[in-house]
């Protein structure tokens, strides 16, 4: 068995290809393979669907960068055919290796995105000896034709939330599907999220942008049952003026963070007042008890004994997560209404806002009970979103960004045919 006969199996070619010669350059660790197919070979029109088969027109050379071969680096060349059809067309003819216009294998694409999902481009970069450049110009291509592909038709629960996209308070805003549902707190599948639409700002023209991809898809919005998200002006806006007939829902945790803030403009007051707190006051009182070590938790203990109004606001605060503990939607609303009466009735003036904030959102937090929806599916895709950034040392543009964030959570697949070079 020949060598060119051996790499022709290697690569999985079938008649009429096949490699006719393997150049090796010890010195330089490279090797190309040529590639050419039989005397006398017709191929099919790839825009038919008719089995006849045309004529070649002419050749075009070209060449496509492959796996390494051990440590040499490894390239394709071929002459491409092109075909005349009977309706006298010339058309390039497909390969088996490789998609129309790229300068890779399919193997070698996928390698490169398989790298990409979880390592740095600059580390992906130096591990296959591939620019960053032409790395990211093949994310971005093979991710917007998987996105363009992705069925939205299931979209029935939102989930809307903010990330960081760069230093200097620039934002991007997710749209994602929650998929899932839950009977009883706690159990069901909605944990699982997809993100479906990244797109810089996060103001309520956020919005306009995700409808009209989704008019763009064919996707009704009164198909939106549910929108998941914080309470932001500019979010709650775009979901009241492009989602009328959707339930809110306010998470828990932010929720509480809202009530964390109140907390901690009582502690600022508090400490100007008396001269200054304990020393690890600040950590001793954020957070929930559970969570604290013996340490804190006695310094929690003390300060809430020493200083009524902190005991105060931290009193309401523990009445306040009390609220998701309740069976039903209305039991959570007596409950919410008598946590509103105490703010206001604390003189407290960050508890009066909150008390106020709470009533203005009441809805939206009751919410949580339609489908015991939690922000974890929310925050997760988040995270994900900040891992990659914060592995990448930042992107130099939104659509790099954009375009690793529909690969690593969007749920894309970018298949490679079964019978491509291996």
């Amino acid at each position: 068995m020949t060598t060119e006969h051996l790499f022709t199996e290697a690569l999985g070619l079938a008649a009429p290809w096949k490699v006719v010669s393997a150049n090796f350059d010890l010195e330089g660790k490279s090797l190309e393979l040529v590639l050419d197919f039989e005397t006398g070979s017709r191929f099919p029109d790839p825009d038919s669907d008719s089995t006849d088969l045309c004529p070649v027109h002419d050749t075009v050379q070209r060449t496509w960068q492959h796996l390494h071969f051990f440590e040499h680096s490894t390239t394709l060349r071929a002459r491409v055919p092109r075909i005349k059809t009977p309706g006298g067309a010339v058309k390039n003819v497909t390969l088996p290796w490789a998609r129309p216009s790229s300068g890779f294998t399919l193997l070698m694409e996928a390698y490169l995105l398989m790298l990409a999902k979880v390592l740095p481009v600059t580390e992906v970069s130096k591990q296959s000896k591939v620019s960053q450049d032409r790395i990211w110009h093949l994310i971005r291509s093979r991710v917007k034709e998987a996105w363009e592909k992705t069925d939205w038709s299931s979209l029935k629960r939102l989930g809307v939330d903010e990330t960081s996209t760069r230093k200097g308070h620039r934002y991007g805003t997710a749209f994602l599907e929650i998929d899932g549902e839950e009977t009883q707190r706690g159990q069901g599948g909605s944990k699982v999220a997809r993100l479906l639409f990244f797109t810089p700002g996060k103001d309520k023209a956020t919005f306009v942008e995700f409808c009209a991809e989704l008019k763009n898809r064919g996707i009704e919005q009164s198909q939106i049952e549910e929108v998941a998200m914080d309470m932001s002006r500019a979010f709650i806006a775009g979901a009241g003026e492009h989602f009328p007939d959707a339930s809110l829902c306010f998470d828990r945790f932010h929720v509480m963070k809202l009530c964390g803030k109140a907390v901690d403009a009582v502690r600022k007051e508090v400490s100007q007042q008396s001269g200054g707190l304990p020393k690890g006051a600040l950590w001793a009182l954020r957070g929930n008890e559970e969570n604290l070590n013996e340490k804190r938790l006695a310094l929690r203990q003390t300060i809430c004994q020493e200083y009524a109004k902190i005991g105060r606001a931290m009193a309401i605060k523990d009445f306040l997560a009390d609220t998701w503990n309740y069976a039903t939607a209305e039991e959570a609303r007596k409950h919410l209404k008598a946590v509103m009466s105490w703010c206001s009735r604390s003189r407290l003036e960050p508890f009066v806002k909150l008390a106020r904030s709470l009533k203005a959102h009441m809805e939206g937090i009751l919410g949580y009970f339609k489908n015991y929806t939690t922000s974890a599916a929310i925050e997760a895709i988040n995270g994900l979103l900040q891992l990659a950034r914060r592995r990448a040392r930042g992107y130099r543009n939104f659509a790099n960004f954009q375009a690793i964030a529909y690969w690593i959570a969007g749920g894309l697949e970018i298949p490679v045919p079964v019978n491509t070079t291996h």
